[in-house]
């Protein structure tokens, strides 16, 4: 989401007390899913008097504002980019997390493990390492649940692996 509108001082209030509203209670319009945002950056700028304001807010694919929902019980297939940018976050936290010794977060498991299953139904980008990929991340996720630290630790070593032999290819 992101949008850039001219305001005087006192609409520049009046956008940061609604976005406070939209942030407690859920947003609408402009703001809304505001309230489940992963990244936010709200730019102002004196242009002579007037001020621009620049808004950009990144929210999570499955917070789909209701004037583009389609089919509800249908959730959003990310662009193939975006889904992949997701996973280079997530992955970076569980090699960096693994690699010092830490059990990372349940959460960044689940996303990545969930992104890893979209990603390989996306076809052409690679689809021969596919299989072995998928195999990787069963892998990964019975180390996890197995809380075994050195387990977790080889399991990363074989997704970093994989990645690097398809990225060698496709990127």
């Amino acid at each position: 989401m992101k949008f850039n509108k001219y305001v005087d001082r006192n609409g520049l209030a009046s956008f940061f007390r609604q976005l406070a509203d939209a942030l407690e209670q859920g947003g609408t319009g402009e703001l809304e899913c505001v309230d489940e945002f992963t990244k936010m950056k709200i730019g102002v700028k004196d242009e002579y008097g007037q001020l621009t304001l620049k808004v950009k807010v990144k929210v999570p694919d499955t917070c789909v504002p209701s004037e583009e929902s389609g089919d509800a019980d249908a959730p959003a297939r990310p662009k193939y980019k975006d889904l992949k940018k997701r996973m280079k976050s997530s992955f970076r936290v569980l090699v960096k997390m693994i690699h010092d010794g830490q059990t990372p977060p349940a959460q960044a498991v689940e996303e990545f493990l969930a992104d890893s299953a979209l990603m390989v139904s996306y076809p052409g980008y690679g689809d021969e390492y596919y299989a072995s990929y998928t195999e990787a991340c069963e892998a990964f996720k019975a180390a996890y649940e197995s809380g075994d630290a050195e387990r977790m630790h080889k399991a990363i070593d074989v997704l970093v692996h994989e990645k690097s032999r398809c990225h060698a290819k496709y990127d």
